[in-house]
């Protein structure tokens, strides 16, 4: 039986309890939507990822495969984004996400799994190989510095860096 995950209001994050006969979640990661759909989008996924140059086409693609992307968006090559829940991810006018970041919608632990938005605020830049934590916001106009693991919202105007990444400055935009 599949799963229905519905957002209400502001929601960012649900947990889903595990209670099944496996030893985690991510056995049964078919019952929580459609296992074709799904697969369909993570095949797309992989193809879209070695596009080397950002472009318009690119960013149709994933609009066809659920994310929410705005105008004028680079998705860099080698680019992760969620294919389980990539309707979930939202990436707004202007922002710029560099090669080989990971977006993640989904976690799935011992014994339940998070499911949670990721929102990439307008100009927001992130680093080249980052990850993106599930039920995250990148605020508008800000930064995140190369290799840095994305675990809680970032504001608007700030510079994180780091494992996990931090406020390093805030910055001054017009």
């Amino acid at each position: 039986m599949n799963l229905a995950i519905r957002f209400s209001g502001d929601e960012k994050r649900i947990v889903v309890p595990y209670s099944g006969r496996h030893l985690n979640p991510a056995v049964e990661w078919y019952k929580l939507g459609n296992p074709v759909w799904m697969a369909f989008r993570a095949a797309c996924n992989e193809i879209l990822r070695h596009c080397v140059l950002p472009s318009g086409f690119k960013n149709s693609c994933y609009r066809l495969l659920g994310v929410k992307i705005g105008k004028d968006v680079i998705i860099g090559p080698l680019v992760f984004i969620d294919p389980l829940f990539s309707e979930l991810i939202t990436i707004e006018d202007g922002a710029i996400i560099g090669g080989d970041v990971f977006i993640s919608a989904h976690e799935f632990l011992a014994n339940e799994t998070h499911i949670g938005k990721v929102c990439i605020r307008k100009k927001a830049v992130v680093g080249i190989r980052c990850t993106i934590r599930s039920g995250v916001t990148i605020g508008r106009n800000s930064i995140v510095g190369i290799c840095s693991y994305i675990g809680k919202d970032i504001g608007n105007n700030e510079f994180w860096g780091g494992v996990p990444a931090r406020l390093i400055r805030r910055l001054e935009h017009e």
